[in-house]
This record gives C-alpha cells, structure tokens and sequence, in this order.
C-alpha cells in the first residue's frame, strides 16, 4: 500500500486551478475546536479517486488517480476549506462564496492568474463529511470557453494512518 502526502497527490490538480490563498483559520486553532460553517475531516488513512474529464462535449474521464493518503490532525485542523486552499499552494486563490448546508458545499474558488495563465474561477459542489467528501470541481474555459475541466475528487476514511507514515 503506498501512502502519499495530500501535497503530493494535489499535484496533479495545481495546472487546473493554479496556486491558491489565505487560510481563513488562525493557526493555532485546535483539533478539538469547532468550525464556523465548516466540518474538520477525522484523521486517518484515505482513499482518493481523482477523475478529470475535459471540455464539455469533448472526452470525459481522461485522467484518473486512485491513491491513498494519510491526513493527520495538523492536516485537518482547519477544516475542509482549509484544505482545499492548502491543495492549491496558498498563493493566490480565495473563496468567492463557501456554502456548506449541513453536509452539501457549495463554493466559488477565485485563483489569480499569472504570465501563463488568466485568472481562473472553480465551481465546486458535493458532499463533506467527517469522513468521506464527493466533490466536483469545474473550472470554465477561456476566451471562448476553450479549454475548460471538470475533476471529481471522492475520499473516504478506511482505517487509521500507519504508525510510520504519522
């Protein structure tokens, strides 16, 4: 079984919605302290499945990951929002509208653009758990709205981090 940073396996992800921004969350925030608006994942081992898909009309499912990761609780103190501004390299992208209703998100993610790419706007929508999370993320095309990606990313805890990978 190989075990993954969630860095490392957000990799994949930076090119569709370039770097992000600011954590809303002070950092000294407990584990144990509860979240305005937001739910804190559990710590633990995850299963992840990644599936990007292309413009719309063109090929779906292009790409796929099924990885496995550990989150710690330093990973998952700041909770979901945190971590998806976390995900994105906390640069240049912020949370236009972050709506969780129970356990369904609804957010708007603003990342800023750069001399290779404009500024790009994710839609994303799903559910958040305290231990599974089903998102899809898409970002519009460019222009003439060439060029623009959908990525469903689906996690569910399956057990406890292994004592090394802590």
């Amino acid at each position: 079984m190989r075990i993954a940073s969630l860095g490392g396996l957000a990799l994949c992800l930076i090119p569709l919605l370039s770097g992000c921004g600011e954590t809303p969350y002070a950092p000294e925030v407990g584990e144990d302290a509860p979240l305005e608006g937001d739910i804190r994942l559990q710590p633990g081992l995850y299963r992840m499945q990644i599936t990007i898909g292309g413009p719309q009309g063109g090929p779906t499912g292009s790409q796929f990951a099924d990885d496995t990761t550990c989150l710690t609780a330093e990973d998952v103190a700041g909770g979901n929002r945190d971590m998806l501004l976390a995900m994105q390299g906390r640069g240049s992208c912020r949370f236009e509208t972050y709506n969780l209703d129970g356990e369904t998100l609804d957010a708007v993610m603003v990342c800023a653009g750069d001399g290779f790419q404009p500024e790009t706007t994710a839609r994303i929508s799903g559910t958040v758990t305290p231990t599974a999370t089903d998102l899809t993320m898409s970002v519009e095309g460019f222009g003439e709205g060439a060029g623009g990606v959908e990525m469903q990313v689906a996690s569910e805890r399956i057990g406890d981090c292994p004592a090394d990978a802590e």
